[in-house]
């Protein structure tokens, strides 16, 4: 039975999609409670405006909101929709993740999967909320990278053996993409700060790219600058132009509105960019716009013709 349900893909793509629902909610969790600085264990479930205790029938990830139109059950509390939208995207992400999973059943594929993807959306919750991606997120999320991928550097050799060399090699791509890309966002952000005469980038983004790099590499490091400037760039100009056209009413705190030179979240579009590269198997087409540069090293620099 488990067999035949471990070769069905429809099969370990339901149960992924389950299981994600569940991680989402928990994510929801830790984005609550992680900034305002309590535990995301004790206490329990609770509605956080009448402190009510939520028992487990009430609390399905995505079925209860739908059931309960959005509203708490206990006071006129409305639920965000962010919620129930954070809840069923983790889940179609797991859901892909367990699909990829059946048709090449790499079981350390699926766990990187999944490690990154959670993180990265979590900071990306977060980090749009409230502004702030906390260390544990960045610079422990960085170690798990370092960790991981010295024990399973499969994720980063396409020939890997069992022996210590290769072991050795999976961390030092995982330390060389945390230490490329921490450094080359951090100097982009010292030149922009000198250009504009303000931060342009905080620290945050910065350890953020550090965790990227440990999990993806230098390549995806360098991606994942350019590619989340790109996607920022893409969502935010159209929506500045549509809040100038169709909503011109100013609202009484001017921060809400998008304008040029206003603060927004770097941390999300990063961690979108990087799941795109990570998980999402882009990759395989961007890996190879770095070999000229790997060419240069090779001929020219390692045999001293430069």
């Amino acid at each position: 039975m488990i067999d035949e349900i471990l070769l069905n893909p429809v099969a370990l793509s339901c149960i992924g999609l389950v299981v994600g629902t569940i991680f989402g909610s928990f994510l929801n969790v830790c984005a609550h409670r992680i900034p305002i600085g309590k535990s995301v264990v004790l206490p329990s479930s609770h509605c956080p405006s009448c402190g009510t205790p939520i028992p487990w029938f009430r609390n399905l990830p995505v079925l209860t909101w739908l059931l309960q139109k959005g509203r708490a059950n206990c006071c006129s509390f409305i639920i965000p929709v962010r919620y129930w939208f954070v809840e069923l995207f983790v889940g179609i992400i797991f859901a892909y993740f367990t699909f990829l999973y059946s048709q090449d059943f790499d079981l350390v594929a699926l766990f990187f999967r999944i490690t990154f993807s959670w993180l990265m959306i979590t900071v990306a919750v977060i980090d749009y909320e409230t502004m702030i991606i906390p260390d544990r997120f960045s610079v422990g999320g960085a170690i798990i990278g370092l960790v991981l991928s010295f024990i399973f550097p499969e994720i980063h050799l396409e020939d890997f053996s069992l022996s210590w060399n290769s072991h050795f090699a999976g961390g030092m791509h995982a330390l060389i993409g945390l230490l490329v890309g921490s450094a080359l966002l951090y100097w982009i952000g010292a030149f922009a700060q000198i250009a504009f005469g303000r931060d342009a980038l905080g620290e945050g983004d910065i350890k953020l790219l550090g965790c990227i790099g440990a999990f993806c590499g230098w390549k995806g490091a360098i991606f994942t600058i350019f590619g989340g400037a790109m996607l920022g760039t893409i969502l935010l100009i159209p929506l500045m132009v549509i809040q100038k056209v169709f909503f011109r009413k100013v609202v009484a705190d001017k921060e809400e509105n998008l304008n040029w030179g206003a603060e927004v979240p770097f941390g999300p579009y990063l961690a979108i960019a990087g799941l795109l590269y990570f998980a999402a198997g882009l990759s395989s087409y961007v890996d190879p716009w770095f070999d000229p540069i790997l060419w240069f090293f090779d001929d020219t620099l390692l045999q001293g013709s430069f």
